[in-house]
């Protein structure tokens, strides 16, 4: 009887893209979620799922078309439709933000889609990246010719030039709850005073946050954690500071939620990410 393929979970940061990381995972069942510090660019090789983001839930599945994200969003997969093999790859804000301003755009680049069209000069450029990355190819002209080439694409495709939208009910609050979560992430924060700082009563609070962000108050707050932690893992500070830094003052909390979200240990995530 011929055995399930393990899934698996790789994680590398490419020699001559310092701004850049990539993950891949292979024959994956898991369901994942995570709050966006970074840009995203994602292929789909094999398998499908059904994912929520900004607040709707979406299916992606193999072909040209790529998964985008942005940083300040939630992701939150919803259901596994076959095993997925995929690969991402994430920049570091400021590399965007450059990238615009060089492009004559805002900054802090707005993302019109969830899933790009499949048919524009963005999916090359981003399939090209996403192959030289998975090879692991040394050679520098080659792998800045194809990030330069994939964000001009992305850019010039997808970033919203303006944006001035209606703001539906309780979204201000929201953000104000959201923003102090961020100020505020490293503290024991209590939902009755979250509510109170936003002018909602606790129940209304948790529905509006998680209508708009994906993820409960308490939740968010824990991706807030790891990413943070992840920032100082890479950096070499022991898990144990990076647990106390963030606001988790057990190991072993961070250690049960890292592995959670990342799909690693704070040690082999350190590992794979170490220079």
């Amino acid at each position: 009887m011929k055995r399930a393929a393990v899934p698996t979970i790789s994680l590398w940061s490419p020699p001559h893209l310092p701004d850049l990381q990539v993950s891949r995972v292979e024959k994956d069942t898991r369901l994942w979620s995570g709050h966006c510090v970074q840009y995203g660019v994602s292929v789909l090789y094999e398998g499908a799922f059904d994912f929520w983001y900004r607040r709707r839930v979406w299916t992606h599945g193999p072909g040209r078309s790529l998964k985008l994200k942005e940083p300040g969003e939630v992701h939150r997969d919803v259901l596994i439709r076959a095993p997925v093999t995929a690969q991402s790859v994430s920049f570091a804000p400021q590399l965007v933000d450059e990238a615009a301003r060089q492009l004559g755009l805002p900054g802090s680049p707005h993302l019109s889609a969830v899933l790009s069209r499949g048919t524009g000069r963005v999916e090359a450029s981003a399939l090209a990246l996403h192959a030289a990355l998975a090879r692991q190819s040394t050679d520098r002209l080659e792998c800045e010719s194809l990030l330069a080439g994939t964000l001009e694409a992305l850019l010039t495709e997808y970033a919203e030039r303006a944006t001035v939208a209606s703001c539906p009910p309780h979204r201000p609050a929201a953000r104000r709850a959201r923003d102090m979560l961020h100020e505020r992430f490293t503290e024991n924060v209590g939902l009755e005073a979250l509510a109170r700082e936003v002018g909602l009563n606790r129940f209304h609070l948790l529905r509006v946050f998680r209508d708009e962000y994906g993820l409960p108050p308490h939740e968010y707050v824990t991706h807030l954690r790891v990413a943070r932690a992840k920032e100082l893992l890479a950096r070499g500070v022991p898990a144990g500071e990076a647990a106390v830094e963030v606001g988790v003052y057990d190991q072993s909390q961070l250690n049960r939620h890292f592995k959670r979200i990342v799909g690693l240990t704070p040690g082999q995530y350190a590992r794979a990410v170490s220079p």
